[in-house]
């Protein structure tokens, strides 16, 4: 490469040609924006689990040997598969073990979309949705969610309110696939089988029910809110879940997706060879076959969800009805929001706060914790409440 004395401008030059070979929708794109990571605060802002996982995961993992290293994983990760297989009732052909939820919603992109294709979410809901359709080069369609039950349903729904189901505006978008978080994130809301029955009836394409936080549905009782249950019904719908909330495994990165083995056999084709590695796989068998740890983590958030609502009421600010690990709380204006979640950065706290986005500027989406820094949360916010001058306004 010739020089220009000290390099720089041809080196300059060179950058922009690199560049200019990026995809120009990958230049254009907006990136995925995860929750705020900062060593030494109280992480109220990622949904994470308040607690540990198992003990269990924990011998397991110390209990590998130099080979578990030395050679590839299961491509499969057939261990995982059986031990879902037996939590879930379905069979092992059914599951597809993930690199994360992420990874299996990046499996779901390849295997049934392609470029100039439409894809479609209710909206707000998880933003890397719209991250993968840009990457996939398909476009993504938001319809809002509804504030009174879709008239598709004839009425009926038992759906919380200004978080209905939007049936109808989904079915027009056309979209090959349709993404429903449920609960969904950020709001934390339940949709009713009924309505994403309904909508699997009636969708010419693929649904996807993402039941990251599901296992905090119904005081504890998910599975009989889940989808899991209907997929011989409807060979048309996958189902995710994920490890990383009430397994307390979000380190770990690792997830499932439930379909009929047909899709499922189709779907393998496209993840990556070894997507998940040997240890996360370890982890992932005890994590399933330990049944009592696991309720007991759910357990724990319920009890905790519930002083998180009680502290949050005594301040006179709503939310949605939770089925989740999280509120999304309205403090009632702009100004106060964004001067409550810089308070709380300042004393160590993080909460999630999307200040430039208007649907949700009033708004913070606080996780539940542990007993501990809960009882630092209320007191900062106490102070906060009390001093602040946005508070009083």
């Amino acid at each position: 490469m010739a020089a220009n004395g000290n390099g720089h401008a041809n080196g300059t030059d060179a950058l922009a040609s690199a560049m200019s070979y990026v995809r120009e929708d990958v230049r254009n794109m907006k990136a995925y924006t995860p929750g705020e990571q900062i060593n030494n605060c109280i992480k109220l802002n990622t949904n994470e689990c308040a607690w540990g996982p198992s003990e269990a995961v924990l011998k397991a993992l110390a209990a590998t040997t130099p080979d578990h290293l030395r050679l590839y994983p299961s491509p499969l990760c057939d261990r995982v598969r059986q031990a879902a297989s037996d939590v879930f009732g379905v069979q092992p052909a059914q599951v597809l073990v993930g690199n994360g939820s992420d990874d299996c919603l990046t499996v779901v992109m390849r295997s049934f979309s392609s470029p100039g294709d439409t894809v479609a979410c209710a909206w707000p809901t998880y933003s890397l949705y719209d991250t993968l359709a840009t990457i996939q080069g398909v476009s993504i369609k938001h319809v809002d969610w509804l504030a009174e039950p879709d008239a598709a349903l004839g009425g009926g729904s038992s759906g919380v309110p200004g978080w209905h189901l939007p049936i109808s505006g989904l079915l027009e978008t056309g979209a090959r696939v349709v993404f429903i978080a449920n609960p969904n994130n950020p709001s934390a809301t339940l949709v009713p089988l009924a309505a994403l029955e309904l909508l699997a009836s009636k969708l010419q394409g693929i649904l996807v029910v993402d039941e990251a936080y599901l296992d905090y549905a119904h005081d504890g009782d998910g599975m009989s809110a889940s989808y899991i249950s209907k997929l011989a019904s409807y060979p048309n719908v996958l189902v995710l879940r994920t490890f990383s909330k009430s397994y307390a495994m979000a380190g770990a990165r690792l997830g499932l997706m439930f379909a009929h083995e047909a899709l499922i056999d189709h779907m393998n084709k496209v993840k990556d060879s070894y997507n998940v590695n040997a240890l996360t796989q370890i982890a992932g068998e005890a994590a399933l076959r330990d049944r009592a740890h696991f309720s007991w983590l759910v357990k724990e958030t319920l009890e905790q969800r519930k002083l998180l609502e009680a502290a949050c009421a005594s301040f006179g600010w709503t939310w949605p009805k939770s089925d989740a690990n999280f509120l999304l709380v309205d403090v009632g204006s702009a100004p106060l929001a964004a001067a409550l979640y810089a308070r709380l950065k300042e004393n160590g706290i993080l909460v999630r706060y999307w200040g430039a986005r208007p649907e949700l500027c009033s708004k913070l989406r606080i996780t539940v914790g542990a007993k501990e820094a809960q009882q630092k949360f209320f007191s900062i916010l106490t102070d906060a409440m009390q001093t602040l001058p946005e508070a009083k306004k």
